[in-house]
């Protein structure tokens, strides 16, 4: 038997071993659990839940939650909870997204009323929590209506977001030539979550660049790449790939675009 054969089993041995041996501890202290002793079944489950195990974590954080042998606390419950929800634990997301309603319902009482009375940014906000069902039902019209709000008062995200709702046809129809213009604007202005957009658009050739589309995605993601964007930076990858002898011709738009729209904080 040689070396490397002979690491290979004592290492799949070890893995045999030590996955019931992981198995055992969660079901010991479910066991604990039912029976209501508390302090044993955290001491089962806190090495599982820093080793990263799901279940552990989840029970963790219900335990927490309920106050169960423990002082409730929400906060840490949600840290459980998160580390679960990460890696698709149901009961983990289902437990976090219980949490986060509460959150944004109570979020709802103060935002509302400063929507309402003109706040752009609550009204960006509150256009998010309907496009994405927090504290409220998903409302895809009553989100457009919120950004539109936001946008018409010259708040960047607002536009974006606007831009966003014509890009994908939300709560109003699909209009590739006005998403286009509002990611530009905003684009020009530094906003660099915009530059993203706008490079996807030239991407997925649905702008107005015709031919023109692959350098003018690789220089509006290059240069969101390099002000932080991490999805852009994957992309730019792939586009230079694609561009190969006109690579030259990207980087220098991307250098004139890069050197005209610094990055702004977006308001």
């Amino acid at each position: 038997m040689n070396h490397f054969f002979r690491l290979l089993v004592g290492a799949t041995m070890v893995a045999m071993c030590a996955l019931p041996a992981h198995a055992a501890s969660f079901k010991q202290a479910k066991k604990h659990y039912a029976a209501a002793d508390y302090s044993a079944a955290i001491a089962e489950l806190q090495p599982l839940a820093k080793a990263g195990n799901a279940d552990a974590n989840n029970l963790l954080g219900e335990m927490y939650l309920q106050g169960a042998g423990v002082n409730s606390d929400i906060t840490l419950a949600k840290t459980f909870f998160e580390a679960g929800a990460r890696v698709g634990h149901l009961a983990a997301l289902a437990n976090l997204a219980d949490i986060l309603n509460r959150e944004y319902k109570v979020e709802l009482v103060t935002l509302e009323p400063l929507a309402e009375a003109g706040n752009a940014k609550a009204q960006n906000r509150l256009g998010r929590m309907y496009e994405f069902g927090q504290g409220h039902s998903i409302n895809p019209q009553a989100a457009y209506a919120w950004y539109k709000k936001a946008a018409d008062q010259g708040l960047m995200n607002g536009r974006m977001n606007l831009a966003r709702a014509h890009n994908f046809g939300l709560g109003t129809e699909q209009d590739f030539v006005k998403a286009e213009a509002g990611y530009l604007a905003n684009a020009k202005a530094g906003h660099v979550d915009s530059m993203f957009f706008l490079g996807t658009m030239h991407f997925a050739q649905v702008s107005q660049a015709g031919l023109d589309s692959d350098r003018q995605a690789y220089a509006w993601l290059k240069v969101a790449a390099q002000n932080g964007h991490a999805t852009a930076a994957a992309m730019v990858t792939r586009l230079a790939i694609k561009l190969g002898d006109n690579l030259s011709q990207g980087d220098a738009l991307y250098q004139d675009y890069a050197t005209r729209y610094t990055s702004a904080a977006a308001n």
